[in-house]
């Protein structure tokens, strides 16, 4: 009788806190984006908010690089920075 009654507290006790938990921004987020029902031009502007500083960042080396090899390792650069980008999906 004893562990019914501790199996059936513990379950009430995980209930409230699964209701209880804060949702947390970034999974949200990253839910929406999966989601494909709903966007917002402000969640995909700080989902690639990183992604842009580091294009932007290569870009200007790129524009600085004295030599072919120097150009090709930037271009790497930002092709492999453009495929992580998020975007929108039709």
């Amino acid at each position: 009788m004893n562990k019914k009654f501790e199996k059936s507290r513990r379950k009430m006790l995980r209930e409230e806190y699964e209701q209880s938990k804060p949702i947390d921004q970034k999974a949200w987020e990253e839910a929406m984006l999966e989601n494909h029902s709903y966007y917002d031009i402000d969640i995909l502007e700080n989902a690639n908010k990183k992604t842009n500083e580091g294009i932007k960042y290569w870009e200007e080396r790129y524009d600085n690089a004295s030599g072919n090899m120097g150009k090709w390792y930037c271009q790497i650069r930002i092709d492999l920075l453009k495929k992580k980008l998020k975007h929108y999906e039709n």
